[in-house]
Protein backbone atom coordinates (compact mmCIF):
# COMPACT_ATOMS: atom_id res chain seq x y z
CA UNK A 1 0.00 0.00 0.00
CA UNK A 2 1.19 3.19 -0.58
CA UNK A 3 1.91 5.91 1.76
CA UNK A 4 0.82 9.62 0.85
CA UNK A 5 3.53 12.13 2.21
CA UNK A 6 1.54 14.83 4.38
CA UNK A 7 0.92 17.87 2.89
CA UNK A 8 2.92 20.83 4.67
CA UNK A 9 0.91 24.47 4.56
CA UNK A 10 2.54 27.82 4.50
CA UNK A 11 2.17 29.51 7.82
CA UNK A 12 -0.10 32.22 7.78
CA UNK A 13 1.01 35.79 8.99
CA UNK A 14 -1.24 39.04 8.76
CA UNK A 15 0.50 42.02 8.83
CA UNK A 16 -1.23 44.92 10.50
CA UNK A 17 -0.72 48.24 9.38
CA UNK A 18 1.25 50.43 10.94
CA UNK A 19 -0.46 52.66 13.48
CA UNK A 20 -0.83 56.03 12.75
CA UNK A 21 0.97 58.91 15.02
CA UNK A 22 -0.85 59.89 17.22
CA UNK A 23 -1.69 63.63 15.81
CA UNK A 24 -2.73 61.75 12.48
CA UNK A 25 -5.54 59.92 13.81
CA UNK A 26 -8.87 60.59 13.21
CA UNK A 27 -10.35 61.43 17.14
CA UNK A 28 -7.05 63.62 17.45
CA UNK A 29 -7.74 65.90 14.43
CA UNK A 30 -11.23 65.91 14.59
CA UNK A 31 -10.76 67.52 18.34
CA UNK A 32 -7.49 69.76 17.83
CA UNK A 33 -7.26 70.08 14.17
CA UNK A 34 -8.91 73.80 14.00
CA UNK A 35 -6.57 74.39 17.12
CA UNK A 36 -3.54 73.44 15.69
CA UNK A 37 -4.34 75.32 12.35
CA UNK A 38 -5.01 78.56 14.25
CA UNK A 39 -1.43 77.33 15.83
CA UNK A 40 0.39 77.43 12.53
CA UNK A 41 -1.19 80.60 11.10
CA UNK A 42 -0.05 82.66 14.21
CA UNK A 43 3.41 81.87 13.45
CA UNK A 44 3.59 81.88 9.93
CA UNK A 45 2.32 85.34 10.85
CA UNK A 46 5.14 86.24 13.25
CA UNK A 47 7.83 84.85 11.11
CA UNK A 48 6.98 86.89 8.50
CA UNK A 49 6.74 90.33 10.71
CA UNK A 50 9.31 89.75 12.51
CA UNK A 51 7.75 89.96 16.04
CA UNK A 52 8.83 86.40 16.85
CA UNK A 53 12.24 87.30 16.65
CA UNK A 54 12.58 90.34 19.05
CA UNK A 55 12.91 88.47 21.72
CA UNK A 56 16.40 87.70 20.97
CA UNK A 57 17.38 90.81 19.42
CA UNK A 58 20.70 91.11 20.21
CA UNK A 59 21.05 93.98 23.28
CA UNK A 60 23.59 96.64 22.80
CA UNK A 61 26.00 97.24 25.51
CA UNK A 62 27.16 101.05 25.36
CA UNK A 63 29.49 102.67 27.51
CA UNK A 64 29.25 106.14 29.15
CA UNK A 65 31.44 109.00 31.26
CA UNK A 66 29.63 111.34 33.18
CA UNK A 67 28.96 113.13 36.43
CA UNK A 68 25.59 113.75 37.65
CA UNK A 69 23.62 112.92 35.08
CA UNK A 70 24.38 109.14 35.96
CA UNK A 71 21.73 109.61 38.21
CA UNK A 72 19.79 108.86 35.39
CA UNK A 73 20.96 106.02 33.95
CA UNK A 74 21.36 104.65 37.32
CA UNK A 75 17.16 104.79 37.89
CA UNK A 76 15.55 100.95 37.59
CA UNK A 77 12.89 102.43 35.71
CA UNK A 78 14.97 104.00 33.18
CA UNK A 79 17.20 101.02 32.59
CA UNK A 80 14.25 98.83 32.25
CA UNK A 81 12.97 101.40 29.47
CA UNK A 82 16.10 101.15 27.54
CA UNK A 83 16.28 97.46 28.00
CA UNK A 84 12.71 97.79 25.86
CA UNK A 85 14.52 99.12 23.43
CA UNK A 86 17.70 96.47 23.74
CA UNK A 87 20.05 98.76 24.84
CA UNK A 88 22.36 98.52 28.45
CA UNK A 89 24.47 101.65 29.64
CA UNK A 90 27.29 101.01 32.13
CA UNK A 91 28.22 104.39 33.31
CA UNK A 92 31.66 105.46 35.22
CA UNK A 93 30.81 108.70 37.38
CA UNK A 94 33.20 111.13 37.70
CA UNK A 95 33.08 115.25 37.35
CA UNK A 96 31.91 116.57 34.17
CA UNK A 97 35.39 118.41 33.95
CA UNK A 98 37.24 115.53 34.80
CA UNK A 99 35.33 113.57 32.37
CA UNK A 100 36.48 116.33 29.27
CA UNK A 101 40.13 116.40 29.76
CA UNK A 102 40.89 112.85 30.23
CA UNK A 103 41.09 110.16 27.47
CA UNK A 104 38.04 108.73 25.90
CA UNK A 105 38.93 106.18 23.54
CA UNK A 106 36.88 103.35 25.81
CA UNK A 107 33.66 105.05 25.93
CA UNK A 108 30.99 104.86 23.45
CA UNK A 109 29.37 108.50 24.81
CA UNK A 110 29.66 110.97 27.34
CA UNK A 111 27.58 113.38 28.90
CA UNK A 112 28.32 116.39 30.24
CA UNK A 113 26.48 118.47 32.76
CA UNK A 114 27.21 121.75 31.00
CA UNK A 115 28.23 123.31 27.59
CA UNK A 116 32.00 124.07 28.72
CA UNK A 117 32.85 120.81 29.65
CA UNK A 118 31.08 119.73 26.42
CA UNK A 119 33.27 122.71 24.48
CA UNK A 120 36.10 120.61 25.31
CA UNK A 121 35.47 117.08 24.38
CA UNK A 122 33.94 119.10 20.98
CA UNK A 123 37.11 120.54 20.41
CA UNK A 124 39.35 117.40 21.35
CA UNK A 125 37.40 115.11 19.55
CA UNK A 126 35.74 116.84 16.11
CA UNK A 127 37.15 114.41 14.07
CA UNK A 128 35.40 111.64 15.70
CA UNK A 129 32.28 113.08 16.59
CA UNK A 130 29.69 109.31 16.32
CA UNK A 131 26.47 111.55 16.13
CA UNK A 132 24.39 114.37 16.93
CA UNK A 133 24.95 116.03 19.82
CA UNK A 134 21.84 116.80 21.91
CA UNK A 135 20.38 118.66 25.02
CA UNK A 136 17.64 116.19 26.50
CA UNK A 137 16.98 118.00 29.56
CA UNK A 138 18.29 120.76 31.77
CA UNK A 139 18.47 121.60 35.44
CA UNK A 140 19.91 124.49 36.68
CA UNK A 141 22.20 124.62 39.41
CA UNK A 142 20.98 125.58 42.85
CA UNK A 143 22.11 126.52 46.25
CA UNK A 144 20.40 124.07 48.91
CA UNK A 145 19.71 124.94 52.58
CA UNK A 146 18.06 124.40 55.53
CA UNK A 147 15.05 126.57 56.10
CA UNK A 148 16.98 128.29 59.16
CA UNK A 149 19.85 129.47 57.25
CA UNK A 150 17.25 130.73 54.35
CA UNK A 151 15.49 132.83 57.08
CA UNK A 152 18.42 134.30 58.51
CA UNK A 153 19.41 135.34 54.65
CA UNK A 154 15.49 137.29 54.62
CA UNK A 155 15.76 138.59 57.66
CA UNK A 156 19.31 140.31 56.36
CA UNK A 157 17.69 141.19 53.08
CA UNK A 158 19.63 138.61 51.28
CA UNK A 159 17.39 136.19 49.97
CA UNK A 160 13.48 136.95 49.75
CA UNK A 161 10.19 135.32 49.29
CA UNK A 162 7.10 135.37 47.02
CA UNK A 163 4.06 136.12 49.53
CA UNK A 164 1.36 133.25 49.99
CA UNK A 165 0.28 130.76 52.39
CA UNK A 166 2.75 128.44 54.53
CA UNK A 167 6.18 128.09 54.43
CA UNK A 168 8.08 128.56 51.11
CA UNK A 169 10.09 125.68 49.78
CA UNK A 170 11.87 127.77 47.31
CA UNK A 171 13.50 131.93 47.75
CA UNK A 172 15.42 133.89 45.51
CA UNK A 173 19.23 134.89 46.67
CA UNK A 174 20.14 138.06 45.89
CA UNK A 175 23.52 136.69 44.40
CA UNK A 176 24.94 140.83 44.58
CA UNK A 177 24.58 140.80 48.46
CA UNK A 178 25.42 137.21 49.10
CA UNK A 179 28.77 137.73 47.75
CA UNK A 180 28.96 140.77 49.56
CA UNK A 181 28.11 139.44 52.78
CA UNK A 182 31.03 136.49 51.78
CA UNK A 183 33.71 139.41 51.67
CA UNK A 184 32.40 141.16 54.57
CA UNK A 185 33.47 138.11 56.45
CA UNK A 186 29.58 137.53 57.37
CA UNK A 187 29.38 134.48 60.25
CA UNK A 188 25.98 132.76 60.79
CA UNK A 189 25.65 134.09 64.52
CA UNK A 190 26.10 137.45 63.15
CA UNK A 191 22.92 137.53 61.25
CA UNK A 192 21.11 136.30 63.87
CA UNK A 193 20.80 133.03 63.09
CA UNK A 194 17.54 131.46 65.40
CA UNK A 195 17.79 128.48 66.60
CA UNK A 196 21.55 127.22 65.49
CA UNK A 197 24.28 128.46 67.22
CA UNK A 198 27.24 128.43 64.22
CA UNK A 199 29.96 130.68 64.04
CA UNK A 200 31.13 129.48 60.60
CA UNK A 201 31.52 131.44 57.37
CA UNK A 202 28.90 132.79 55.11
CA UNK A 203 29.81 130.70 52.37
CA UNK A 204 28.26 127.82 49.35
CA UNK A 205 30.91 124.97 49.22
CA UNK A 206 30.98 123.73 45.53
CA UNK A 207 32.26 120.31 44.76
CA UNK A 208 35.65 120.96 43.16
CA UNK A 209 36.21 122.95 40.36
CA UNK A 210 39.05 121.07 38.56
CA UNK A 211 36.66 118.32 38.20
CA UNK A 212 33.03 119.55 38.45
CA UNK A 213 30.57 121.60 35.89
CA UNK A 214 28.41 122.54 38.82
CA UNK A 215 31.84 123.90 40.96
CA UNK A 216 33.31 125.67 37.98
CA UNK A 217 29.29 127.08 36.86
CA UNK A 218 29.28 128.81 40.58
CA UNK A 219 32.81 129.85 39.68
CA UNK A 220 31.94 131.64 36.63
CA UNK A 221 28.46 133.29 38.48
CA UNK A 222 30.77 134.55 41.35
CA UNK A 223 33.33 136.15 38.26
CA UNK A 224 30.53 137.58 37.00
CA UNK A 225 29.05 139.70 39.77
CA UNK A 226 33.26 140.40 40.31
CA UNK A 227 33.21 141.84 36.77
CA UNK A 228 30.03 144.26 37.63
CA UNK A 229 27.70 142.40 35.95
CA UNK A 230 30.13 141.39 32.38
CA UNK A 231 30.98 137.99 31.30
CA UNK A 232 34.74 137.83 31.69
CA UNK A 233 36.62 138.41 28.30
CA UNK A 234 39.90 137.83 26.90
CA UNK A 235 42.45 140.03 26.40
CA UNK A 236 42.30 142.43 23.23
CA UNK A 237 45.13 143.03 21.50
CA UNK A 238 47.45 146.36 22.36
CA UNK A 239 46.52 149.68 20.66
CA UNK A 240 48.65 149.82 17.37
CA UNK A 241 49.80 146.02 16.82
CA UNK A 242 48.71 143.68 14.78
CA UNK A 243 45.95 141.23 15.89
CA UNK A 244 47.55 138.37 17.53
CA UNK A 245 46.49 135.43 19.99
CA UNK A 246 44.52 136.89 22.73
CA UNK A 247 45.87 136.42 26.27
CA UNK A 248 44.37 135.53 29.88
CA UNK A 249 45.68 138.26 31.89
CA UNK A 250 42.30 139.75 32.67
CA UNK A 251 40.71 136.42 33.52
CA UNK A 252 44.01 135.17 35.67
CA UNK A 253 43.92 138.40 37.46
CA UNK A 254 39.95 138.42 38.38
CA UNK A 255 40.29 134.81 39.44
CA UNK A 256 42.64 135.93 41.76
CA UNK A 257 40.23 138.07 43.14
CA UNK A 258 37.54 135.68 43.77
CA UNK A 259 39.89 132.71 44.86
CA UNK A 260 39.85 133.67 48.62
CA UNK A 261 35.57 133.85 48.09
CA UNK A 262 35.94 129.90 46.62
CA UNK A 263 38.68 128.42 48.34
CA UNK A 264 37.95 129.37 52.10
CA UNK A 265 35.16 126.63 51.85
CA UNK A 266 37.69 123.96 51.02
CA UNK A 267 36.62 122.14 47.92
CA UNK A 268 34.65 118.90 48.27
CA UNK A 269 35.76 116.05 45.74
CA UNK A 270 32.22 114.21 45.75
CA UNK A 271 28.92 115.14 44.76
CA UNK A 272 27.16 117.27 47.73
CA UNK A 273 23.50 116.27 47.13
CA UNK A 274 23.68 112.88 49.23
CA UNK A 275 25.12 114.74 52.12
CA UNK A 276 22.95 117.31 52.03
CA UNK A 277 20.30 114.66 52.55
CA UNK A 278 22.07 112.92 55.00
CA UNK A 279 24.09 115.21 57.25
CA UNK A 280 23.48 117.38 59.76
CA UNK A 281 22.33 120.80 58.59
CA UNK A 282 25.41 122.49 60.44
CA UNK A 283 28.21 120.77 58.76
CA UNK A 284 27.82 122.25 55.11
CA UNK A 285 24.46 124.79 55.21
CA UNK A 286 24.88 125.48 51.66
CA UNK A 287 25.95 123.43 48.82
CA UNK A 288 25.65 123.90 45.32
CA UNK A 289 23.83 120.94 43.85
CA UNK A 290 21.44 120.53 40.22
CA UNK A 291 17.85 121.54 40.72
CA UNK A 292 16.68 117.47 39.43
CA UNK A 293 18.64 116.59 42.79
CA UNK A 294 16.28 118.35 45.11
CA UNK A 295 13.17 117.90 43.15
CA UNK A 296 13.69 114.41 42.78
CA UNK A 297 14.19 114.02 46.41
CA UNK A 298 10.87 115.83 47.38
CA UNK A 299 8.97 113.98 44.83
CA UNK A 300 9.59 110.67 46.33
CA UNK A 301 9.16 112.18 50.26
CA UNK A 302 5.24 113.62 48.55
CA UNK A 303 4.71 110.03 47.10
CA UNK A 304 5.47 108.74 50.56
CA UNK A 305 4.36 110.77 53.36
CA UNK A 306 1.96 113.03 51.37
CA UNK A 307 4.17 116.50 51.92
CA UNK A 308 7.10 117.66 51.05
CA UNK A 309 10.02 117.75 53.32
CA UNK A 310 10.01 121.64 54.25
CA UNK A 311 13.22 121.46 56.03
CA UNK A 312 14.95 121.53 53.23
CA UNK A 313 14.76 124.44 50.95
CA UNK A 314 16.10 126.14 47.83
CA UNK A 315 17.90 129.00 47.05
CA UNK A 316 17.24 130.19 42.97
CA UNK A 317 20.26 132.70 42.59
CA UNK A 318 19.00 135.93 40.91
CA UNK A 319 21.82 136.02 38.62
CA UNK A 320 21.22 132.62 37.15
CA UNK A 321 22.94 130.38 34.81
CA UNK A 322 20.83 127.63 33.14
CA UNK A 323 23.18 124.38 33.01
CA UNK A 324 22.60 122.41 29.40
CA UNK A 325 23.07 118.90 29.80
CA UNK A 326 24.84 117.37 26.71
CA UNK A 327 24.70 113.64 25.39
CA UNK A 328 27.79 113.27 23.25
CA UNK A 329 27.94 110.08 21.34
CA UNK A 330 31.24 109.06 20.01
CA UNK A 331 30.73 106.27 18.62
CA UNK A 332 27.64 105.91 16.25
CA UNK A 333 26.10 102.97 17.76
CA UNK A 334 25.96 105.70 20.49
CA UNK A 335 23.59 108.09 18.40
CA UNK A 336 20.60 105.64 18.95
CA UNK A 337 20.84 106.30 22.81
CA UNK A 338 20.68 110.09 22.46
CA UNK A 339 17.72 110.38 20.23
CA UNK A 340 16.19 107.91 22.65
CA UNK A 341 16.54 109.93 25.24
CA UNK A 342 15.56 112.98 23.97
CA UNK A 343 12.18 111.90 22.21
CA UNK A 344 10.85 108.74 23.63
CA UNK A 345 7.83 109.70 25.78
CA UNK A 346 8.39 107.40 28.37
CA UNK A 347 11.67 108.18 29.09
CA UNK A 348 11.21 111.77 29.40
CA UNK A 349 8.44 111.39 31.77
CA UNK A 350 10.71 109.49 33.64
CA UNK A 351 13.38 111.97 33.54
CA UNK A 352 10.86 114.53 34.80
CA UNK A 353 9.81 112.14 37.87
CA UNK A 354 13.88 112.60 38.37
CA UNK A 355 13.74 116.43 38.29
CA UNK A 356 14.92 117.40 34.98
CA UNK A 357 13.33 119.79 32.46
CA UNK A 358 12.21 118.33 29.60
CA UNK A 359 11.31 119.79 26.23
CA UNK A 360 8.82 117.64 24.16
CA UNK A 361 7.11 118.73 22.12
CA UNK A 362 9.77 120.38 20.27
CA UNK A 363 9.62 124.15 21.02
CA UNK A 364 8.10 123.49 24.80
CA UNK A 365 10.09 125.62 27.52
CA UNK A 366 11.68 122.99 29.50
CA UNK A 367 11.27 124.13 33.43
CA UNK A 368 7.94 125.22 32.43
CA UNK A 369 6.93 121.71 31.52
CA UNK A 370 8.84 120.34 34.25
CA UNK A 371 6.80 122.90 36.76
CA UNK A 372 3.68 121.94 35.15
CA UNK A 373 4.09 117.92 36.11
CA UNK A 374 5.53 119.10 39.84
CA UNK A 375 2.05 121.25 40.19
CA UNK A 376 0.47 117.86 38.79
CA UNK A 377 1.88 115.58 41.64
CA UNK A 378 1.20 118.13 44.08
CA UNK A 379 4.44 119.55 44.84
CA UNK A 380 5.15 123.69 45.06
CA UNK A 381 6.74 124.66 42.01
CA UNK A 382 9.54 127.90 41.93
CA UNK A 383 8.54 130.70 40.66
CA UNK A 384 11.32 130.77 38.04
CA UNK A 385 8.80 128.32 35.58
CA UNK A 386 8.87 130.45 32.61
CA UNK A 387 12.12 131.95 32.56
CA UNK A 388 14.89 129.86 30.82
CA UNK A 389 17.51 133.10 30.52
CA UNK A 390 20.89 132.32 31.20
CA UNK A 391 23.87 134.37 32.70
CA UNK A 392 26.14 134.32 29.46
CA UNK A 393 28.99 131.88 30.22
CA UNK A 394 32.72 133.69 29.06
CA UNK A 395 34.80 131.37 26.44
CA UNK A 396 36.29 128.62 27.25
CA UNK A 397 39.27 129.63 27.27
CA UNK A 398 39.23 132.21 29.22
CA UNK A 399 36.86 129.96 31.77
CA UNK A 400 39.65 127.54 31.88
CA UNK A 401 42.41 129.81 33.14
CA UNK A 402 39.86 130.97 35.83
CA UNK A 403 39.66 127.19 36.86
CA UNK A 404 43.06 126.60 36.89
CA UNK A 405 44.11 129.59 39.15
CA UNK A 406 41.18 129.20 41.92
CA UNK A 407 41.32 125.50 41.39
CA UNK A 408 45.74 125.07 41.50
CA UNK A 409 44.62 122.45 38.79
CA UNK A 410 46.01 121.80 35.44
Amino acid sequence: MTTESPTLEEPHLTVQPRPSAFFLRRGFLRSFGPVLALAVAGLVSLLVSGTILVPFERTLDLSGKMGSKADFFADPQVRELLMDHHIRVHVTRTGSRDVAIHDLDQYDFVFLSGEPAAGLVRTARADVLGGTIRQPFTSPIVLATYRPYAEALRRNGIASVPQGPGEPLYYTLDTGKFVQAMKDGATWNSLGIQGVNNSNLVLAQTSHVCDSNSGATYLTLIAYLENGRQVPLADPAPPGTAAGPATLTGAHDLANRIKPLLNRQGFSSADLSESYWNLAEGDKPIVVIYEHQYLEQQLRIKAATGRPDSDHVLLYPKDNILTKPQFVPLRPEADRLGELITSDPDLQRRAMELGFGVATPAGSNKSGRLYEFLADQGLPTPQQADNDSTTPLPANPVLEEMIKTVGDCR
